[in-house]
């Protein structure tokens, strides 16, 4: 028999992985994809021991076992952040919003998580609080009361943090810079507008991307940035004070419900307004005259008054124009909507989506494409989740119910190349409108057009709609007629 000390020599001889240099063996465990599996490597030999703890990512959280308890799962992260032995990490991603139970997360295990993340992390830094369904007494303690500090990352290059309404408020750093910083994402906890402004704008000389969602930005401060990188700004964030925004690189922008705005941007291509637009206390002070996209928000209904319709006024072309409409049922709502919607720009591409409706479908959208008929591209979306429904208006004397108001008069819609309407059922109303659409496009150029029907299989009855209007309105035309049965994302353009 072969003793125990030749054998360990020849099993030491064969194991040729684990002579392979660092460099190799750690990504042969990149591969894994777990920094749980990557531990337990471990085990194998005293050469693995250590090996997993220089992983250039650390990838953290996730779904556990049936068995690990949260406080178990927050523990082993814990654990994790302290046995890293490499000086830098490229990636920190912590994610512990789909773990059950683990909705109670104390300030100072983020803190010590922001906290390595800023000595160590030269990539991205991504965290992940759950958003609890109803916040319990002690959640509702620390989302008013305790505050989290986010320290200066000198080396991160992109930080993404959900809070999920744990704690009253994130603080800025007074002091240290964010100088390879470019991307930057908060959500989920209260800011202080100031704090925003001044650290964006003398604090992040790099930053090119910058988005504060489902935030609330305390005290009536304004948000004043001022950046000579910045190209992307998301600002959908109800805030009582003025945003001022001074950035000759600034390419997006989209703000949701400000109470004055101040905007100068000679490079702006994209605006996304979906709050009030008034003239007198927003101003796009330096901006060019034509927009690569721009998108409003239309409603006359009672509960949620919003027009940023004078938006459209300041700007001559665009090239995609999406509105979101929502029209009161009463004849004054529906009269607004024709006087505020009589004029916009010149566009290639309208994407209109109709969340609320309580008049004749086809009048709106006709009153619509009266002025833009010279789109090369028209999207319809219905509410998917609230679908509007197809009846006639039944308010008397209301205008959307005249015979003017469903016809086309002599235009003719010579560059129309694609027709989408989502949600379509097939109704009546709007067999009616498409027909009479597809009468007044040149049938040369159309191309295509594609409905979204709300449920798979597609129904015969439905099929035969389509192929009626398609041997009425082309019969002999290839026009592509394209049926999808279920729904899909909603896309800025074709």
């Amino acid at each position: 028999m072969e003793p125990p000390a030749a054998r360990r020599r020849c099993h030491d001889a064969e194991d040729h992985i684990s002579g392979l240099p660092d460099e190799l063996l750690l990504i042969i465990l990149l591969h894994l994809q777990s920094v749980a599996a990557s531990a337990r490597t471990s085990v194998l030999s005293r050469r693995w021991r250590r090996v997993w703890s220089y992983l250039p990512e650390l990838d953290l959280g996730g779904s556990p076992a049936p068995t690990t308890t949260s406080l178990a799962r927050l523990d082993s992260v814990d654990g994790a952040i302290k046995s890293y032995s490499a000086p830098t990490l490229h990636r920190l991603k912590i994610d512990v919003s789909e773990i059950d139970g683990c909705d109670d997360v104390p300030a100072h295990r983020v803190a010590s998580w922001l906290g390595f993340a800023s000595q160590r992390v030269t990539g991205g830094v991504y965290i992940r609080l759950p958003w609890p369904l109803k916040l319990s007494a002690t959640q509702e303690r620390r989302s008013t009361e305790e505050q989290l500090a986010l320290p200066a990352c000198e080396r991160a290059t992109e930080i993404d943090i959900t809070m999920g309404r744990m704690y009253s408020v994130l603080r800025l750093p007074p002091a240290g810079s964010f100088t390879a910083l470019t991307d930057l994402a908060v959500a989920g906890i209260d800011m202080d507008g100031g704090e925003l402004g001044r650290v964006v704008s003398t604090q992040c000389p790099r930053l090119r991307n910058l988005r504060i969602r489902c935030i609330r930005l305390v005290g009536n401060q304004d948000v004043s940035i001022r950046s000579e990188s910045l190209e992307c700004l998301e600002f959908p964030a109800a805030h009582r004070g003025q945003l001022e925004v001074t950035a000759p690189m600034l390419l997006e922008i989209s703000v949701a419900r400000v109470a004055r705005a101040y905007i100068a941007a000679p490079k702006l291509e994209k605006v996304e307004w979906t709050g009030r637009y008034d003239p007198g206390s927003h101003e796009f002070d330096v901006a060019p005259r034509h927009l690569r996209s721009l998108s409003i928000m239309y409603s006359t209904w009672i509960s949620m008054l919003i027009s940023s319709a004078w938006l459209v006024h300041r700007f001559d072309t665009v090239g995609e124009l999406s509105v979101s409409l929502g029209i009161d049922k009463e004849i004054e709502g529906y009269m607004a909507f024709l006087e505020d919607m009589d004029k916009l720009p010149a566009c290639e591409t309208l994407i209109i989506h109709l969340f609320m409706k309580n008049h004749a479908f086809a009048p709106i959208m006709l009153h619509l494409l009266r002025r833009c008929s010279c789109i090369k591209k028209l999207k319809l979306f219905f509410n998917w989740h609230i679908p509007p429904k197809m009846t006639p208006c039944t308010t008397s004397g209301c205008p959307c119910l005249l015979p003017e108001s469903c016809t086309l008069n002599d235009i003719t819609f010579y560059s129309l190349e694609v027709i989408g309407i989502s949600f379509f059922t097939g109704s009546p109303e709007e067999e009616q409108f498409l027909k009479l659409l597809l009468s007044r496009c040149n049938m040369v150029t159309l191309k295509r057009v594609d409905l979204t029907v709300p449920s798979a299989p597609v129904s015969s009855k439905i099929m035969e709609i389509v192929e009626g209007i398609r041997g009425i309105c082309c019969p002999k035309r290839k026009v592509q007629f394209n049926v999808l049965a279920r729904e899909v994302p909603k896309p800025s353009s074709y």
